[in-house]
C-alpha cells in the first residue's frame, strides 16, 4: 500500500457518507485547555473516562459529560464542566457540515514540540469540512505550508474518514496521536513527528466489562493502527504497528500498556506470519529467530498515573518504555524512563495545574532500567537504521535518543475561558553515545539547550486566537534548531 492508497481509502470512506448528524468523531491532541478540564472533571469524580490515550472517542467524552453532575463542586471544577459543554455543544454543528479555516504564521516554529499543537511551518493556510453520521464520518483538511522543512507544502494531516462498527470506530486517515500521561512529552508516541497515513479501530465508548471477571478493570480504551512512512528511509515503505490499552480500575488510578514496531518494507518479509512472529515476540535476532528473517524493530512499555487520594490536588505519573530485547534472552531488559507530578489548584479567579516532568531516553538494562547505561540504544535498529523517526523527527520523545530533559510548565485558565500555557524545559541532548551521530535529529554531537515558552488563547467573536513567545539558547553550534527568540500567532473558526 503506498501514499496514494492511503488517500484513495479515505476519498472512498467519503463518497460512502449518509445525512449528517455531528461533526468530529475524534477529539485529536494538542489543546492543553481541554486537557486541562478534562482531567480535573476526573480528578474531581464528575467523569470517569481513560484520558491518557489521544485521540479521544467524542462519544466517550459526550457521554460522560451528559451524565456528570456539578452539585457542590467547586468553582474550578464546575467551569471546567461549563467549557467542555459548551466546546461540544459548538462542535455538533446542529446536524450539519462543519466548515473551518485556520491561518498561522511564525518565526523560528517550535522543532521541539510537547503536547500543544502550534505552527509547523513559517505560514500555514488550512481549510476543511467535518461531519459525522449515525454511522459514517468524515474530517477532510488541506493544508498549505509555506517553507516546511520537509520541502511537503501541502499537506493532508488531520483528516480521516471512516464507520462505526458497534462500540468501534474503524478510521483511516492522518491522525495525531499521543500515548500516555505525559505533560510535556511520550517516550513511544507523540506528536512530534508529523501523523503519517494509516487505519486505525478504537473503542467508542470506554464502558466497563458487565462480567463480574473482567469488571474490575473498570472503564477501558483500546487502539489500534497501522500507519505507513512514506519518507524517505534506509527501508522504504515502513509500517509502524501501534497497540494501545488504557484502564482506570479504581477511581483516580488510570494504567496503559502499549507496543509499537517498524516492520514490513522494501525487501523485507511483510506476510502474515512475520507479523504473527512481531506479534508474539519472535524477534529477537540470536535468540528466537534468525537475523535474516527479523520482523521489525518494537518498542512497548507501561504507564501510571495516580490521582492521590483524600482531596489532595496532586498526581504522580510515570511511562517506562522498553527497547526491543534483552542481548541473549527474549526479555526487555532496556527502558526508557519517565516520571512526572502534576499539583492543581485555584489562585483567586484563575486555576492551574503545574507540572513537573523528567524523561530520560538513553537505555538503561536491569529489570526497570535502574542498571547500566545503552549508548546508542533508543529509536535505533541494525536493520531499520533511520530509526524510530518520520520525516527527521522522533516518533516518540521530542529530545530523541540519548537525551535527558528536565520540564516544568503550567497551564492557567481563567474564569472567562482565556488560557495561558509557560514552559521552562532544559535538556541534554544526544548526551551519550557517538559523536557525530547522523542520525539524531536534533545534534549529532552533545548539547545542553534551555528554552523558554509562553503561550495565550482566547475565544474572539469570531474563531480563537492562539499566540506564543520563545526563547532558545544552545551550548553548541551543532544544535539543529534556531536559537533565540521565537514567535507564532494563529486563528482557527473553531
Amino acid at each position: 500500500m503506498t501514499h496514494r492508497y492511503g488517500i484513495a481509502v479515505v476519498l472512498a470512506a467519503t463518497c460512502l457518507a449518509s445525512p449528517a448528524a455531528l461533526a468530529d468523531a475524534f477529539l485529536p491532541p494538542g489543546d492543553p485547555g481541554l486537557r486541562f478540564d478534562l482531567e480535573r472533571l476526573n480528578d474531581a469524580g464528575l467523569i470517569d473516562v481513560p484520558l491518557t490515550s489521544w485521540p479521544l472517542s467524542s462519544a466517550d467524552v459526550e457521554s460522560a459529560i451528559a451524565a456528570a453532575e456539578a452539585t457542590g463542586a467547586s468553582a474550578m471544577t464546575s467551569e471546567a464542566l461549563a467549557r467542555v459543554r459548551a466546546d461540544l455543544e459548538a462542535s455538533t454543528g446542529g446536524g450539519e457540515l462543519q466548515f473551518f479555516g485556520y491561518l498561522a504564521g511564525a518565526v523560528a516554529p517550535r522543532v521541539i514540540r510537547g503536547f500543544e499543537d502550534t505552527p509547523r511551518a513559517e505560514g500555514e493556510t488550512r481549510a476543511g469540512v467535518a461531519w459525522t453520521g449515525e454511522r459514517w464520518f468524515l474530517n477532510v483538511q488541506a493544508t498549505l505550508a509555506a517553507n516546511p522543512d520537509d520541502d511537503e507544502s501541502v499537506r493532508a494531516d488531520g483528516t480521516y474518514a471512516g464507520v462505526y462498527l458497534g462500540n468501534w470506530a474503524l478510521s483511516a486517515g492522518w491522525q495525531d496521536r499521543w500515548y500516555g500521561p505525559g505533560q510535556d512529552g511520550s517516550l513511544i508516541q507523540s506528536t512530534n513527528a508529523r501523523p503519517p497515513p494509516g487505519i486505525m479501530l478504537q473503542r467508542r465508548r470506554s464502558r466497563a466489562f458487565e462480567t463480574p471477571w473482567l469488571s474490575w478493570i473498570g472503564p477501558w480504551s483500546l487502539t489500534t493502527f497501522m500507519a505507513l512512512l512514506p519518507d524517505e528511509r534506509a527501508v522504504n515503505d515502513a509500517w509502524q504497528f501501534g497497540l494501545r490499552a488504557s484502564f482506570r480500575p479504581v477511581r483516580g488510578l488510570e494504567i496503559g500498556l502499549t507496543r509499537t514496531a517498524l516492520w514490513c518494507g522494501d525487501d523485507r518479509p511483510c506476510d502474515l506470519g512475520t507479523f504473527a512472529d512481531l506479534i508474539v515476540g519472535n524477534d529477537n535476532r540470536g535468540v528466537n529467530v534468525d537475523a535474516d528473517d527479523e520482523p521489525g524493530n518494537q518498542l512497548g512499555g507501561f504507564d501510571v498515573r495516580w490521582s492521590l487520594p483524600g482531596g489532595v490536588p496532586a498526581a504522580v505519573y510515570a511511562q517506562w518504555i522498553g527497547e526491543d530485547g534483552r542481548p541473549g534472552a527474549g526479555l526487555i531488559g532496556s527502558w526508557l524512563r519517565q516520571g512526572g507530578v502534576e499539583a492543581w489548584g485555584r489562585l483567586g479567579t484563575v486555576s492551574h495545574r503545574s507540572f513537573l516532568e523528567v524523561s530520560d531516553t538513553t537505555c538503561r538494562e536491569g529489570g526497570l532500567g535502574f542498571s547500566d547505561a545503552v549508548p546508542d540504544c533508543a529509536y535505533e535498529h541494525s536493520v531499520y537504521r533511520t530509526g524510530y523517526r518520520y520525516e527527521n523527527r522522533a516518533i516518540g520523545h521530542a529530545g530523541d535518543s540519548d537525551s535527558l530533559t528536565y520540564s516544568l510548565g503550567s497551564t492557567l485558565v481563567q474564569s472567562g475561558g482565556q488560557t495561558w500555557n509557560v514552559l521552562l524545559r532544559y535538556m541534554e541532548i544526544n548526551r551519550v553515545g557517538l559523536d557525530p551521530d547522523t542520525r539524531h535529529t536534533l545534534s549529532p554531537s552533545p548539547v545542553d539547550v534551555t528554552m523558554l515558552e509562553v503561550s495565550h488563547v482566547r475565544d474572539l467573536a469570531v474563531g480563537r486566537l492562539h499566540a506564543g513567545l520563545g526563547y532558545t539558547d544552545a551550548s553548541s553550534d551543532s544544535f539543529r534548531v534556531d536559537e533565540g527568540v521565537s514567535a507564532f500567532l494563529s486563528w482557527s473558526s473553531r
